[in-house]
């Protein structure tokens, strides 16, 4: 409780004090190559299942069906001395990068340009100037993108969900990936339930493989049951780490993979100290690849 009082204090001088400002529009911030664009996002309500596969750049690559692997973060706003080097040498050679609570600082932008990858930023909000999210980041461009926001019932300022879809090179199926930072600070579930639902809804739709990952706020029992419940549902599995380094709220893990219709080649947790949240690496192949 003490933690949640002194979080909704920071929010309200923050806001007051003109630093954070909440859009009214559902943005995202996208780079293909060497354009930057901001447009209002599709907020889901488009069925995966009947959206075209468009490449803005001409040029259709894939994700290996043989292993992908992928990076999922939340670097804390990149604020700790240090994140830069963790953040280049995390994300060398890796196919899909899933982060959370990024500031789309010049640094930041440097940092994917170098990696060359598309990338997009769901927007929860702008802070001093600098857009607020959470962010995919992929050597393949997405064939399809939708996000939705919630705001959190306490303090007022939105958690952002990024959905992106990569063809992957079998030439037959597709993965969805779904990029998810979880309301917070809340005395009930209701809200978290609320979102989590909204998030299955959109899921349910595509029939391939399918990963979940990001930060979702599990810091106790309850949270912990509904997603539990929603991932059963969708027939999803939890990756498990044999040196479990994952960050910890009241003995509870807060970052978390899911994922169906993929083989699991590999899952690290790493310990690092440039943010309050451990990375994940894990690699996938396609399920029955060679």
């Amino acid at each position: 409780m003490p933690k949640l009082i002194i979080a909704i204090t920071i929010s309200a001088m923050l806001t007051l004090a003109g630093c954070v400002h909440v859009v009214d529009e559902n943005l995202v911030v996208s780079q293909r190559g060497n354009k930057s664009t901001i447009n209002i996002a599709d907020n889901c309500s488009t069925d995966p299942l009947m959206a075209p596969i468009v490449s803005t750049s001409g040029h259709v690559a894939a994700l290996d069906s043989n292993g992908f692997s992928l990076l999922s973060w939340n670097i804390q706003k990149g604020t700790k001395e240090g994140w830069e080097e963790d953040f280049r040498g995390l994300s060398y050679n890796k196919d899909l990068l899933i982060i959370q609570e990024v500031y789309l600082t010049d640094a930041m932008r440097r940092l994917l340009q170098e990696r060359h990858h598309h990338w997009d930023l769901a927007l929860a909000f702008e802070y001093r100037d600098n857009k607020t999210g959470v962010l995919t980041a992929s050597k393949v461009e997405p064939s399809f993108l939708c996000t939705f926001r919630n705001k959190e019932p306490l303090i007022r300022i939105p958690k952002t969900i990024l959905i992106t879809r990569y063809p992957l090179s079998d030439g037959n199926q597709m993965v969805m990936v779904a990029n998810v930072h979880l309301i917070n600070y809340t005395l009930t579930v209701s809200h978290f339930r609320a979102q989590l639902k909204q998030l299955e809804k959109i899921l349910s739709k595509h029939q391939g493989p399918l990963i979940v990952s990001g930060d979702f706020n599990t810091w106790n029992d309850e949270r912990m049951a509904v997603v539990d419940t929603i991932a059963s549902s969708l027939d999803l599995k939890a990756v498990t780490f044999s040196e479990n380094y994952r960050a910890s709220i009241f003995g509870h893990n807060v970052d978390h993979i899911y994922y169906r219709g993929l083989e699991l080649i590999k899952a690290l947790s790493v310990k690092i100290t440039t943010s309050d949240h451990n990375p994940l690496i894990v690699k996938f192949r396609l399920t029955n690849s060679p």
